[in-house]
């Protein structure tokens, strides 16, 4: 089982990813940050992230793919992921594959997300978010082949009559 990083609280410290890696506990790909202090951590990996970028976490940084900021901070329109509920709580909204939630509106206090249902729902502008969406988006795409798979994951058969 691998610990994922969902608060990302190390601030101000650049991070280099150095490898993303399949997870068989969740739809989505991981990766693994080497930070320039010598820690080593893993987070939900962003679509667009390759081996060798560097990333940082900081309450205000560039908005690029990857970074993690405080939402007060994003430019309005943004796509982002792994959202906060409430200030230093870890990421609770937009964390499966190919997950995403676009920033529509910002105030002192709190700002508002569409999601991927079509709910608004208004945060508070101090939690925070990672910019771009969840990679492996095609995840949706995937076939179960035969009745058994859908078994391994849980699902029993629905007679229809």
């Amino acid at each position: 089982y691998r610990i994922i990083d969902y608060k990302r609280n190390k601030f101000g410290i650049p991070a280099i990813i150095k490898s993303i890696e399949y997870d068989p506990n969740r739809s989505s790909f991981i990766s693994l940050l080497f930070y320039k202090d010598g820690e080593k951590r893993y987070i939900l990996s962003i679509d667009g992230l390759e081996i060798g970028k560097q990333i940082i976490s900081d309450k205000y940084t560039i908005p690029e793919l990857g970074n993690a900021m405080y939402i007060m901070n994003i430019p309005l329109g943004t796509i982002i992921s792994c959202v906060e509920l409430l200030p230093g709580k870890g990421a609770i909204l937009a964390r499966s594959a190919g997950a995403y939630v676009q920033l529509i509106a910002k105030s002192e206090k709190f700002s508002t997300i569409k999601l991927p249902s079509g709910e608004t729902r208004m945060v508070s502008s101090n939690c925070m978010a990672t910019i771009g969406s969840i990679a492996n988006s095609d995840h949706k795409l995937e076939i179960d082949g035969k009745a058994g798979r859908k078994r391994w994951l849980g699902k029993r058969p629905r007679t229809r009559g």
